[in-house]
């Protein structure tokens, strides 16, 4: 339960053993109450478990989902999963039970050859059907290297068909120069209520959606005669931007559709009809040179493997992964990476309550710090506290 709490609710550490308290204060359940500490050493040792050997690999054909982490402290993350390609079926998203951890390593960096080398060690590449990941320049050179077949993740495509659309587009200029005016503006002002979504920086392009919902709530607002004359003020520069948020929007709505399709159902011949079927709606000149990007991706993505095949086409799944590490380690991210991270591959099982006793039984801490020694190396906290030990 301990386990679960981190896992599932994104407890923290300390937390848990608050929560074991009060489920018996208030339940009188007499459950021995487990330390942060006891905690953390149940996780490692699961996440140590849940890795397997080369050779757990050669039955059956698998698929990769590769990705690394942003910068955290020093050192990227990069995070290898396997899927057994038979366990990929139509109807049904990949879920944290489906992956397989391959690699788990911490580096200042990580080149083509590296990423391929970890790779080569942990499995043999011709029981790899393809892999899964974003165009990360340092990954695509590993596809390279190595041979394997790169399917691109239909998130990260998605969001550079728009931004080749609309980066240098004069209306989407103006329109997020304006809503990062009133972001600016507003915050402390009496029409805090009013200041639209946050837009990330980086890979803004992957979340446009909340933008251009504000503007449309904002214009029925408008047309409803809902809002005072200084409110009107404030927000009236959308009216400007009725079609362009209108089309817009309805674009950004038909491609989470499309998105969400290919994310339960997989992509297929079969479903690419049902998308093109959805892309048919949109009738505006930017969305048509969106929907062309989107068709071309299904045609060259379809030719690479067999046609009876159902393609995984998203790594969402890896990237909830690193979510719920950076939850996990959200309060005191100036230690950099640790062996923390082995989070990550229990996440994968903490649903299996007999392989998580079978783990905690036969793996040894001492496994952790070898495996902290040859994948993690000396952390950032570590690196802090035996410079400061030389002045007490």
């Amino acid at each position: 339960m301990a386990m679960l709490l981190v896992c599932s609710g994104g407890v923290s550490f300390r937390g848990v053993s608050k929560i074991f308290i009060a489920l018996n204060l208030s339940l009188h359940l007499n459950l021995r109450v487990p330390s942060h500490a006891s905690v953390l050493v149940w996780m490692k040792k699961q996440g140590i478990a849940n890795f397997r050997e080369r050779n757990f690999f050669e039955k059956g054909k698998w698929v990769l989902i590769i990705d690394e982490s942003v910068q955290f402290g020093n050192k990227k993350l990069l995070v290898v999963v396997a899927v057994k390609e038979s366990e990929i079926k139509a109807g049904s998203a990949l879920a944290y039970k489906d992956l397989t951890p391959l690699i788990i390593k911490s580096s200042g960096s990580w080149k083509s050859e590296e990423i391929g080398a970890e790779i080569k060690s942990c499995i043999n590449l011709e029981n790899v059907s393809y892999s899964v990941s974003d165009n990360g320049n340092n990954i695509k050179g590993c596809y390279e290297l190595t041979g394997l077949l790169h399917i691109e993740d239909i998130g990260h495509k998605f969001s550079w068909f728009m931004k080749q659309v609309f980066e240098s587009y004069p209306d989407f200029e103006g329109y997020t120069k304006h809503l990062s005016g009133l972001r600016g503006k507003l915050p402390l002002s009496k029409f805090a209520h009013l200041i639209p979504p946050n837009q990330r920086i980086i890979s803004r392009f992957m979340n446009l959606t909340p933008l251009f919902n504000w503007g449309c709530k904002v214009l029925r607002l408008l047309d409803n005669n809902l809002l005072n004359a200084e409110e009107k003020e404030k927000v009236g520069f959308v009216l400007q931007y009725r079609t362009f948020i209108l089309q817009t929007n309805h674009l950004l709505s038909v491609l989470n559709s499309v998105q969400q399709t290919l994310k339960i159902k997989h992509l297929s011949n079969v479903t690419k009809k049902a998308c093109l079927r959805k892309l048919s709606e949109i009738q505006d000149k930017k969305g048509k040179e969106v929907t062309k990007m989107v068709k071309e991706y299904f045609e060259n993505t379809l030719c690479k493997l067999p046609k009876d095949k159902k393609i995984l086409c998203c790594s969402d799944i890896i990237e909830s992964c690193f979510g719920k590490y950076k939850e996990v380690v959200k309060s005191n991210k100036s230690v950099g990476v640790t062996d923390l991270c082995l989070t990550i591959s229990c996440l994968t099982s903490f649903h299996d309550f007999q392989n998580t006793k079978n783990s905690l039984e036969k793996v040894k801490v001492k496994q952790i710090n070898e495996w902290r020694s040859k994948n993690i190396g000396e952390s950032l906290l570590a690196k802090r506290n035996k410079l400061f030990r030389k002045v007490g």
